[in-house]
């Protein structure tokens, strides 16, 4: 029987492998990325696909039902995503800063010449 959580994770795991594909395709992503959001992907439809998998990987980490599994895992790549994403946005901020120096020099600069 095919449950509404299979479908939405089938349909979920092929958008991120075809949108990473694509944004890959136009180099509007980072390699990195485009790994990250593959290997989510395809892990997305080997659990819907193969689903003695999940119950295995519940076996092997001691959760009662693969369901839980699925969302243990989900919110620990969420965390790791989250910091990553943290530790981007303070590079940016850093980068930001700078060139406001640089802009606020080159204006001084031009303005008492």
């Amino acid at each position: 029987m095919v449950s509404i959580i299979n479908v939405a994770g089938f349909l979920l795991g092929c958008y991120f492998l075809i949108k990473s594909y694509l944004l890959i395709k136009k180099k509007e992503e980072e390699v990195t990325d485009f790994l990250v959001w593959s290997i989510i992907g395809v892990s997305l439809l080997v659990l819907v696909l193969v689903p003695q998998v999940g119950d295995a990987l519940a076996d092997y980490l001691d959760i009662r039902t693969r369901a839980n599994t699925i969302f243990a895992l989900a919110i620990f790549l969420l965390y790791m995503i989250l910091f990553r994403m943290n530790t981007m946005n303070k590079k940016l901020d850093k980068q930001i800063s700078a060139l406001n120096e640089e802009i606020a020099l080159l204006k001084h600069e031009r303005e008492n010449q």
